[in-house]
């Protein structure tokens, strides 16, 4: 069986912000553009989940960072969830930036990493020359979130789930099966994380199957041995608790927002954006990113037939539209 070390480069290590991130990278053979490429993964990803991409966008000229984020796999994290707010991941990958010797970066991220996405601009606009988004709509919302998941989606939704100290006791019982729970793919039983297909309650409460046979659940293993392997060897090692803190940290988010943009008034980007919807994820469903240009200024939008873990499920796809992208805009 393949080692987990040989999925991806050996790291290197950043000391940024109060954590010390792995960062695994390419780099072209002759520097042709001004701006990195920095991958950030969702939940429950590690840099590995952007293993298909890393050499295809070295090829095309760009210097790659994909970091395992704070909490998560070689990377350090805080025990306090509050240290997990969209003020600190951020501030991480603007440090990143810095230490690779660029001014500024074209930020990409899948899931919660899409969160970073979006929000870096606001945050840190000198270190953004453009945003790439896969799956995750803009979040910003003048309500409490979770409150607003729960009038939506009921209170057994997954937000609200994975606040709980008995859904990470359960992750942490046995990691591999854990894994072989999130990372699945449609075979005509059911969509990725849903039995129903559809962006419904019942999808949104897709953490609680979790708990039943492992035979009930939608779908099929997504990734390899190889792959599955690197993946719970590094989830045993920390536990879920950081990357679980991600959305524990969704209140603190709110507030970070709240102060930035008191009167509701959310100035749109200006940077290029492109986001890269799949056609088959119930929980990030494509209808939710339709309201983006009120958001942002200058949008592109691609459609994949993939359920939610994009770049797994369709590397190729992926990868044409990003070097397409990129090199076209810088």
């Amino acid at each position: 069986m393949t080692t987990a070390k040989s999925l991806l480069p050996t790291p290197r290590f950043v000391d940024t912000n109060g954590v010390r991130l792995a960062v695994h990278e390419a780099k072209p053979e002759r520097a042709t553009r001004d701006v990195c490429v920095v991958l950030c993964h969702g939940f429950p990803e590690l840099a590995a989940s952007w293993r298909h991409q890393l050499r295809p966008l070295a090829d095309a000229g760009f210097h790659v960072l994909a970091p395992d984020l704070r909490g998560y796999g070689r990377s350090t994290g805080p025990a306090d969830p509050t240290a997990y707010s969209i003020a600190e991941t951020t501030a991480d990958v603007a440090g990143l930036i810095a230490d690779a010797g660029y001014q500024s970066a074209v930020v990409v991220g899948h899931d919660f990493g899409g969160m970073i996405s979006w929000w870096m601009p606001h945050l840190h606009p000198e270190r953004v020359a453009g945003v790439i988004t896969l799956n995750t709509p803009f979040g910003y919302s003048r309500e409490d979130p979770l409150e607003k998941y729960s009038q939506a989606y009921g209170p057994r939704n997954y937000v609200a789930h994975f606040q709980t100290p008995e859904l990470q006791e359960l992750m942490e019982r046995d990691p591999a099966r854990t894994l072989r729970f999130f990372f699945r793919r449609d075979t005509g039983s059911g969509t990725t994380l849903s039995r129903t297909g559809r962006h419904d309650p019942e999808s949104m409460s897709y953490s609680h199957l979790l708990a039943e046979d492992e035979a009930t659940w939608p779908g099929e293993v997504l990734v390899g041995d190889d792959e599955l392997a690197h993946y719970a060897e590094a989830f045993a090692r920390t536990g879920f608790g950081g990357p679980l803190s991600w959305y524990r940290s969704i209140p603190g988010n709110w507030r970070v927002q709240s102060e930035l943009f008191p009167d509701g008034a959310v100035p749109k980007l200006t940077v290029p954006a492109l986001m890269i919807a799949a056609r088959r994820d119930p929980i990030r469903h494509p209808d939710l990113s339709d309201d983006l240009l009120r958001y942002v200024e200058t949008l592109e939008r691609r459609m994949l037939d993939t359920g939610h873990w994009t770049q797994q499920e369709d590397p190729e796809g992926t990868n044409e539209i990003l070097v397409e992208w990129l090199t076209r805009h810088f």
